[in-house]
């Protein structure tokens, strides 16, 4: 185990035999980090689109839709309980971890110069704030569903199945502006509360790699390169059987822009299924009725 995520735990269990302390200039900065989320995720603030370290892990055919302003998918109302969620829970662990015998350093704002880099492009650097230094190394802290805590955040090669948001690219973007090392991620269960440490285990290159190709389609936002999507829909399996309908896959599914960028593309449960609570899928193609429940029988 991690030796800070091990110091955590032990905070967490002596807090819970009422062992442990707080202080209350911790307890008055998270207060104050809560209320600056607030502020964030309640009052108006204008949002224009620029490339950024946060974003850049993500496919260029996502940031060219919203470079162009194409209409995001409507989000359910309880999307901003979820963000605000998540903001709380990074001023909670990072009162902890404040409490704890770790070696913490608070965020920082972090710029990279791209002319600096060679990268001939319109603009002049690259801005984001990182969330925190352990180590001396650059972390990220995420709150996360069930599902991601056991399928990303508890072994690295998950990560890099499942990094559908860019999360990679983002650490390695830090850690390039900020020059220092590349640590991983914090990350809370929001439903247990459990507390994990992973990792990077991205070698030099890779993380090199990661750097350029973010200034690679920095450059391709610059030049308004055309518009083509970075993935194909597959075939729907159902009991390791192709059933003839087609869907998105992992990525397309999680993209903001993806009834923008599939016409006729519906969100519904899986047809062929005779469960009570079916899947609900992202289709961009559905067989004949007549043929679906053929291939059921």
């Amino acid at each position: 185990m991690n030796e800070n995520l091990a110091k955590v735990i032990a905070y967490l269990e002596s807090a819970n035999r009422g062992e442990s302390s707080m202080s209350e200039e911790v307890i008055e900065k998270a207060g104050e980090d809560f209320k600056q989320a607030l502020r964030k995720q309640f009052q108006s603030q204008d949002y224009e689109f620029k490339a950024r370290p946060s974003n850049l892990g993500r496919p260029l055919c996502q940031l060219q839709m919203e470079a162009a302003g194409a209409r995001k998918a409507d989000k359910n109302y309880s999307f901003k309980m979820i963000v605000t969620f998540g903001d709380a829970v990074e001023a909670i662990l990072k009162a902890v971890l404040s409490s704890c015998d770790i070696n913490y350093e608070e965020g920082s704002k972090v710029s990279i110069s791209l002319a600096k880099q060679g990268a001939d492009v319109g603009i002049e650097d690259l801005s984001g704030e990182t969330d925190l230094y352990t180590d001396d190394r650059v972390d990220d802290i995420k709150s996360c569903s069930p599902w991601a805590y056991r399928n990303k955040f508890l072994n690295f090669k998950g990560m890099k199945s499942h990094d559908t948001f860019g999360y990679l690219t983002q650490l390695h973007l830090y850690a390039f502006g900020s020059k220092k090392e590349v640590g991983g991620w914090w990350a809370v269960n929001k439903s247990s509360g459990e507390v994990a440490y992973l990792e990077d285990e991205s070698s030099d290159e890779e993380v090199q790699q990661s750097v350029d190709d973010a200034f690679v389609k920095v450059k391709a936002l610059e030049d308004n390169k055309p518009f083509e999507r970075c993935f194909e829909d597959e075939p729907e399996t159902f009991r390791k059987k192709e059933t003839g309908n087609r869907i998105l896959g992992e990525a397309c599914s999680w993209c903001d822009f993806k009834f923008s960028c599939w016409e006729g593309l519906e969100y519904k449960p899986q047809p062929i299924s005779s469960a009570r609570e079916p899947r609900w899928l992202y289709y961009t193609h559905t067989e004949d009725k007549s043929n679906v429940e053929e291939k059921k029988s």
